[in-house]
This record gives C-alpha cells, structure tokens and sequence, in this order.
C-alpha cells in the first residue's frame, strides 16, 4: 500500500544576541535560540538555546540591552561548538528572523570563518509587516507586537528565546494574514 505524504512547511525562527551591532568589527555571538514552526503550530518544546562563550569581554552597552553578563557566559560553550549544533537543528527548514540581515550577517561571518558552505532562505519579519502594515513607517518587533496585539514578559524581551517566541507568533499572525502574498525568502549563499 501507497504511504500519502502531505508537504507541511517548516520553519526555524531564530534569534541572535551579541556583544554589539558590527560581526566584521569584533562583535560575537552571547545567546542564540530557535524554535520550530510546523505548518500553524509553534513547537515551544523541542528548542535549541545555548549561551555562548565570545571569548571576549561583554560591553556594558551590550549587557544593559540583552542582560547578558561576562559571568553567565564564561562558562558557556564556544561558537565553534554551538554553531554546528544550530545548523544541524535548522536542517533543511527555512530561517525566520526579526531584521534578518542582523543576524545573518553573523551566521555568514561564522560559516565564512568554519570554511562551511551553505545556502541559507530567510524570511524577514520586517518584509511581512511592511506588506501587512504598508501605510506604518516603523517595523521593529515592539511595534509589531503591539500591532497583532501580543505581549512578551520585559525580562524575556532581549533574550534569545523570548524574542524568539514573539517573532514566530507575529510570523504565523502576518503570514495567515497575508495568505499566499506573503514575501518571499532572501537567499544567503557562502
């Protein structure tokens, strides 16, 4: 007998912390989470999150931001050992990201630097509220959030996995909204 197999999207939303704003001028990863959606359905149980270990000190501007201190981390894994482990979680799913260009800039610079090659497709949060929201001029992920009329705790907010959650729950909102005219993926290939 014939098995029916029915094709459901797949997405990882993901989320970077880091030192600062600059991956070609020093900056590194501190945090990164991600979560899979499945079709319409968030899986907030099988996660990957890990502190990471930038082998160099932690501004002040970057911990008052995220909360993210030089001790939480000092005994983090490195991103040598983390990156591989999030690709691998990613798999063949699509990337979502809250101003994706941010954090591929620093999944670019570490397949650059691991010598990996890869073709990453991102759909950006940004992209799908500018199409939603054409006549509003600001796309972060508060104004969003408030927007879809969704709420995250203030401790969460800066925070891999609390990020994480609310962009995948304004993701599904907006993507539902926009049916099939929704944006498509930015292709990132190194």
């Amino acid at each position: 007998m014939a098995q029916l197999m029915l094709a459901i999207d797949e997405f990882v939303v993901f989320d970077l912390e880091t030192t600062g704003l600059s991956p070609w001028g020093g900056d590194e990863m501190i945090e990164i989470g991600a979560m899979r959606i499945y079709g319409d359905e968030l899986d907030e149980v099988n996660v990957f999150h890990s502190l990471v270990n930038p082998k160099r000190l932690i501004p002040e501007e970057a911990s008052r931001v995220n909360g993210i201190t030089n001790e939480m981390v000092a005994g983090a894994p490195t991103v040598e050992e983390v990156f591989p482990k999030f690709l691998e979680f990613v798999g063949g799913a699509w990337l979502v990201a809250q101003n994706a260009k941010f954090d591929m800039s620093f999944i670019t610079k570490y397949l650059m630097q691991f010598n990996m090659r890869k073709t990453l497709e991102v759909y950006d949060t940004i992209a799908f509220s500018r199409r939603v929201f054409p006549s509003e001029s600001r796309h972060n992920l508060d104004v969003i959030a408030k927007r879809l009329g969704l709420s995250i705790a203030p401790e969460d907010r800066h925070r891999s996995i609390g990020d994480v959650r609310l962009t995948a729950q304004a993701f599904m909102q907006m993507k539902n909204k926009l049916g099939d005219n929704y944006p498509s993926p930015e292709k990132w290939t190194v």
